[in-house]
């Protein structure tokens, strides 16, 4: 399951809001708030996140994009 809270942090700390980020992505707001509850973004739309969000150590992709043991 996706670390929302994790995503969610990162997206304040790199000055954006939700609807900035899926305007970045070319969604609504509402579909990027879905697919964070359902961690349900594609691939790309993941390392497009993780390019915008300075996202670049594979541990901290791991942990908000996978169900690491962290999170168990």
């Amino acid at each position: 399951m996706m670390n929302q809270n994790a995503l969610r942090g990162r997206i304040i700390a790199n000055g954006y809001t939700q609807g900035m980020l899926a305007k970045e992505l070319v969604m609504t707001e509402s579909t990027f708030s879905s697919k964070m509850k359902k961690g349900s973004f594609t691939i790309a739309q993941v390392d497009r996140i993780c390019d915008i969000l300075h996202i670049d150590s594979p541990e901290d992709k791991c942990d908000i994009f996978l169900p690491c043991k962290s999170q168990k």
